[in-house]
């Protein structure tokens, strides 16, 4: 069996369906996120979203850098583009 992580922290618990680009931006693409992160993310993109994080010195951000090192995809790429701006 398959555990449900956050899609862009990993974590386990409360769990909620993640539009990964926003709804209100025509997004259709659903996955797992945390409430956390679903909720600090509201309506940016994740790009957006990991730049502002990043900029405030969220500890959210790092426990998403941390998580997405050595993965792969389109959130992998662009936490490590960030990481490196």
């Amino acid at each position: 069996m398959v555990k449900k992580k956050c899609i862009y922290c990993g974590n386990v618990r409360a769990l909620e369906e993640e539009h990964i680009k926003p709804k209100s931006k025509g997004g259709t693409t659903t996955a797992y996120a945390c409430k956390r992160c679903n909720r600090s993310k509201s309506d940016d993109t994740y790009l957006a979203w990991f730049r502002r994080l990043k900029k405030n010195r969220d500890s959210l951000w790092y426990k998403i850098k941390k998580y997405q090192k050595g993965k792969r995809g389109k959130i992998a790429e662009t936490a490590r583009k960030v990481a490196n701006e």
